[in-house]
């Protein structure tokens, strides 16, 4: 899917299969609360139409100004996967990606809080500084292996 991030004044056009690990591993780094503006059914093709399109408001990467003109363009997008994947269209609903993969595992807060033997409090206050952007990665690096992922942070 394609998706529409914005980061102050910049919006993020890029594309992933899984929306709220993207969210999380963009919001690990950042200190401002992101927000996802919209997300459409694409293709990494379709990515690149889409940065072609705005190619006159590029700023760096995948990074463009955030003008009326892209405003008017993500008002125009289906709501649908946004309501499917639980963000409201003012405020984004993000699920960090200890959570996340938490979910996948079919794991409540209590067996995982075993496995890295602390308390279901511990795992649910991680899980919030997750989705925050306020946990070092190697909480989720730990979080993550306990669960069988591997955690690949990089930089391109």
């Amino acid at each position: 899917m394609i998706y529409f991030i914005k980061h102050t004044e910049y919006v993020k056009i890029g594309y992933t299969n899984e929306i709220n690990n993207r969210l999380s591993q963009l919001q690990v780094s950042c200190p401002i609360k992101l927000c996802i503006l919209g997300l459409i059914e694409g293709t990494v093709e379709d990515e690149y139409t889409h940065h072609l399109k705005f190619k006159h408001l590029h700023s760096h990467g995948e990074w463009f100004k955030h003008t009326q003109e892209l405003d008017e363009f993500i008002e125009t997008l289906t709501r649908d996967l946004m309501w499917k994947h639980g963000f409201d269209k003012h405020e984004s609903t993000i699920i960090g990606v200890i959570k996340s993969c938490r979910l996948q595992k079919n794991l409540s807060m209590e067996e995982l809080g075993e496995k890295l033997g602390v308390t279901k409090q511990a795992i649910m206050d991680m899980e919030t500084r997750d989705a925050q952007g306020r946990i070092s990665v190697n909480s989720i690096v730990k979080a993550l292996h306990t669960m069988g992922y591997k955690y690949q942070h990089r930089a391109i």
